[in-house]
């Protein structure tokens, strides 16, 4: 069968096709297999049932023999267990009349009597006695030499072998086949061959050999029984003795000599190779001491019938492999044919060039796991797309880029999104974090944790009524879009009462700081831009109302539009600092927070205008009083930044005093009687931390609650020496002083002074002495040493 050339490709490798023809084969042997197996059976049973019909004939030839010899057995105990016969074997030759009559009566009463009774088996059967030289036939009494002449002569016996066999000693033996002549008056009747039975006599003394009791038989009558036997299997039969001797054989030869010890060993029928021809070879015992029944029958013969049915399960089953390779091809090119197309059909579709180097099942099956894969893939990459894609879309509602109408239609395809609106009324709720849990998270962990949790929080209480989403806007806002239901009434209260529990849950549980604001109610497409500015409104009231708080935008709707700082409290201000009245410029700040944010509601715009009037004044005395921004601020101090950068009108209230206590502090010491009593407080503070490393210009300027340029200018002024010498040459001199106690290393002494680093200290110390301080205690110690003696 010719395939395409497609499928012709995969013969360099593994395909679908050649698995197919090995699964079809597969399942083509078992039932060849399973008559292979049947036919082993069958030819063992054919053999078995061949051994057994065999070995029956075997048996049955085997019975009927023995009865037959049990016949000479028997007459041979008639004969020889005659009273008169021990005395007759003692008869000499030359013996009377009267003993001589004991042959004739011996001969008629006897020999004759028991003739009639024997069958064909035994031929004839006569007792010799040796003393007498006397043959005793049932019809004849003559010598040995007349009797062996005339009537039976062995063809390959002498008279002298045949006599000598007489007189030997012989227990019920069976001579081996031998061809028996006699006188041409009655040749014609002898059989051709005969077995000779003898038993020497007496049987029942121990006197010494004194005849014999011999029968002929008959082999033409044994070899009629070997001839069913034969005619049946074409055996070959033997009659073995118990010294492995021929008795008996249907091929007129002695049983083959490599075979006596293999038939010794058992009785059980077995395979033997004789003369270069297979031949099965039977076993049966007699009951005669030692005897054995042997039928060899060729193998041609013996499994001429398992031979035939071999011959056709052969042919049978070479046509039952020619059927079915063609069935296996045919079928499994057919069955291939969907699949070729099937592949090709995939690899169209991949635009591949080449074939798979796998079977077509493996490649199919990679290619539907790798379109399941990547279809998981990418729903899992929308799934995880969609907060972000449910995140733009509420910020931009939010943010009023569009507006949304539940009652269209199409809105069903935001469930896509996770977002499902049941009314078109919404408010919203937005959450600024003020602080968060402290933890062994880094900071921005905590952040996003913080984050999570009031999302979710928030969306649970919302949904107990009503729908909730949320979106995270910053690092610090959490917003959360209310969709109120739409029949209920009391969306008010519920929406206080969310913004209620999401503060107490979020501060008390989770230990969050937080400040909630809410818009109010709207409806209709544009409900959610309306309420988004309103929650940011409610938000910036924190400025206000301060951190965390809870702000509803229609609490703050009628906040007043104007704020309390007349001139004359300005000008109050200004004097109070200028004349350095630290205590009446905190009240007049105090004062004025009160009278704006605690007694009457305000917005944070305003509150914002306020506190940059309140730095707008504080500049304004910096500057009419000429006094230097960079002593009292910084250098890079911005005010306006510094208050504004509070979050709270408590904050920028808290930094605006903390800036007006600074610069009233300055008009304290620019007075003559404050200046001394400052220069006196620097000097006693320059040798109480003289043994401080961090003794230096910030140090002494944060203790006195003034700037580092305006300490530096101060003291110089005053002292006329710059700071940092002053506390250098101080150090060292202390350091001079130490080096008189003998115990003291330069190291120690040099931290006693404030150096952590000695070289530092030796570099400082020869700068002032113009020697290291090594050399100044040898020169120290040399002149005491001096002046002592």
């Amino acid at each position: 069968m010719k395939f395409p050339p497609r499928l012709r490709l995969f013969g360099n490798r593994r395909s679908a096709l050649s698995t197919m023809i090995a699964t079809n084969l597969f399942i083509l042997l078992i039932p060849l297999a399973m008559g292979v197996f049947l036919y082993t059976a069958v030819e063992k049973s054919l053999e078995s049932s061949s051994n057994r019909s065999n070995a029956a004939m075997l048996e049955q030839l085997k019975l009927s023999l023995d009865n037959k010899f049990a016949e000479i057995d028997t007459l041979m105990k008639q004969v020889v267990f005659d009273p008169k016969l021990d005395y007759m074997l003692k008869i000499p030759a030359d013996s009377d009349a009267a003993s001589q009559y004991l042959f004739v009566e011996f001969m008629r009463d006897k020999m004759a009597k028991y003739r009639s009774m024997t069958s064909s088996f035994i031929f004839d059967y006569y007792v010799y006695f040796a003393t007498s030289d006397t043959i005793v036939k049932s019809d004849l009494l003559t010598d040995s030499r007349s009797f062996y002449s005339t009537h039976y002569t062995y063809k390959d016996l002498s008279y002298g072998q045949w006599k000598s066999m007489l007189q030997n000693e012989h227990s019920m033996s069976y001579l081996p086949t031998t061809p028996l002549i006699g006188a041409p008056s009655n040749d014609d009747a002898l059989p051709k061959e005969v077995i000779t039975y003898v038993q020497s006599l007496p049987i029942l003394t121990q006197s010494a050999n004194l005849g014999s009791f011999v029968a002929l038989i008959n082999v033409d009558q044994v070899k009629q029984l070997f001839a069913q036997m034969e005619s049946a299997s074409h055996s070959a039969i033997y009659i073995l003795d118990a010294n492995g001797n021929t008795i008996i054989s249907n091929r007129g030869n002695r049983f083959p000599q490599e075979l006596h010890e293999r038939v010794e060993q058992g009785a059980e029928p077995f395979p033997f190779k004789l003369q270069g021809v297979d031949q099965m070879v039977s076993v049966a015992s007699s009951q005669k001491a030692g005897w054995k029944y042997v039928s060899i029958t060729p193998d041609d013969i013996f499994m001429k019938q398992v031979n035939q049915i071999q011959s056709w399960a052969i042919l049978l089953f070479g046509l039952c492999v020619i059927m079915g390779l063609l069935a296996v091809s045919i079928g499994a090119y057919r069955n291939y044919r969907p699949l070729q197309r099937t592949v090709s059909a995939i690899m169209r579709g991949k635009e591949m060039s080449k074939r798979p180097l796998s079977d077509e099942y493996e490649f199919i099956r990679q290619t539907i796991e790798g379109s399941m894969h990547e279809e998981k893939s990418l729903r899992s990459t929308l799934k995880q797309q969609v907060p972000f894609i449910r995140a733009n879309y509420l910020s931009r509602l939010l943010n009023g880029h569009m507006d949304v109408d539940v009652s269209m239609p199409g809105e069903g395809s935001l469930q896509f999104m996770e977002l499902d609106f049941v009314s078109d009324r919404f408010a919203v709720i937005l959450v600024k974090i003020e602080e968060v849990y402290p933890g062994a998270e880094d900071e921005e962990q905590r952040w996003a944790h913080a984050r999570f949790i009031i999302a979710n929080v928030g969306v649970d209480m919302i949904g107990v009524h009503h729908m909730g989403f949320s979106l995270e806007l910053d690092r610090d806002r959490v917003a959360f879009l209310v969709n109120l239901a739409e029949n209920r009434e009391e969306a008010e209260a519920d929406l206080r009462e969310i913004a209620q529990w999401l503060f107490t849950m979020i501060s008390e549980r989770f230990h969050i700081g937080i400040t909630v604001a809410a818009g109010g109610i709207h409806q209709g497409p544009k409900a959610i831009r309306n309420a988004y500015p309103e929650a940011l409104a409610a938000l910036e009231y924190r400025l206000i109302l301060g951190q965390h708080a809870i702000i509803h935008f229609n609490d703050i709707n009628d906040s007043k539009q104007h704020y309390y700082y007349p001139l004359e409290v300005e000008t109050q201000l200004i004097n109070f600092v200028r004349s350095g009245d630290t205590d009446n410029v905190e009240k007049t700040l105090d004062n004025i927070y009160a009278m704006n944010f605690e007694a009457s509601h305000m917005t944070p715009e305003l509150g914002k205008c306020l506190f940059f009037n309140i730095i707008s004044t504080f500049l304004k005395i910096v500057n009419a009083t000429h006094v230097a921004q960079g002593a009292v601020l910084g250098a890079d101090f911005d005010p306006i930044k510094e208050v504004f950068g509070n979050s709270t009108a408590q904050g920028m209230q808290e930094k605006t005093k903390e800036l007006y206590q600074r610069l009233t502090r300055l008009f304290i010491v620019e007075r003559t009687d404050h200046s001394t009593q400052l220069l006196q407080d620097i000097v006693r503070a320059v040798h109480e931390e003289l043994g401080n490393p961090n003794l230096g210009l910030a140090q002494i300027a944060e203790r006195f609650g003034m700037t580092p340029q305006y300490i530096s200018t101060f003291f110089k002024k005053n002292q006329g020496q710059n700071l940092l010498d002053y506390i250098t040459a101080n150090r060292i001199q202390k350091a001079k002083d130490l080096m008189e106690n003998k115990e003291l290393t330069i190291v120690q002494i040099s931290q006693k002074v404030g150096y952590n680093n000695d070289v530092v200290f030796i570099r400082a110390f020869k700068k002032l002495e113009g020697i290291t301080p090594g050399k100044y205690r040898e020169t120290m110690l040399a002149n005491r040493a001096s002046v002592d003696v």
